[in-house]
């Protein structure tokens, strides 16, 4: 697997982490260089369209929609926010969140949630809380508990098909 075959299973495996229900990528215009193309990509998320467009080509697109879908998410696990870079997590205060809850409306509040650094490892983006990336309040401390945590995540990965 190439790293740009495996930058793109990553995107598609974050995409489908976040819960969307189905995904459609694909460009606008024929007979045009492939950075002209004008790249775009969609998510089915809970009823609701969440797409991308004007990217350079399919990576950029699925990870641009990616990036879309995590702005302002919660670790699943930690429950601190994902942050995709060391620049940070985003966070929109009082922003509906995919669970239902809302962000919280104060930056301290906001910080007190703490933040997930998701790191790419391979063909597939994981939380930093397996890691010891997370400053989230609820993320494992010590080593087994950062153990039991990678094994009930890599029990939800979706088993690799040929």
């Amino acid at each position: 697997m190439t790293s740009a075959d495996a930058r793109l299973a990553a995107a598609v495996a974050l995409i489908g982490h976040t819960g969307a229900r189905e995904l459609e990528y694909g460009y606008l215009h024929d007979h045009v260089p492939i950075r002209q193309a004008g790249w775009w990509a969609s998510a089915t998320y809970r009823g609701a369209k969440i797409s991308v467009e004007d990217q350079l080509g399919p990576l950029p697109a699925l990870e641009a929609l990616a990036v879309r879908l995590l702005t302002g998410a919660r670790c699943q696990w930690c429950q601190g926010l994902v942050a995709l870079s060391s620049a940070g997590a985003i966070a929109y205060p009082g922003a509906a969140m995919a669970d239902g809850s809302r962000t919280p409306e104060t930056e301290e509040e906001i910080a007190a949630l703490g933040q997930c650094l998701w790191r790419l490892s391979g063909a597939r983006w994981e939380p930093g809380c397996l890691h010891g990336q997370s400053t989230a309040p609820e993320a494992p401390q010590d080593r087994a508990a950062r153990r039991r945590l990678r094994r009930e995540y890599e029990s939800t990965r979706p088993k690799a098909t040929s």
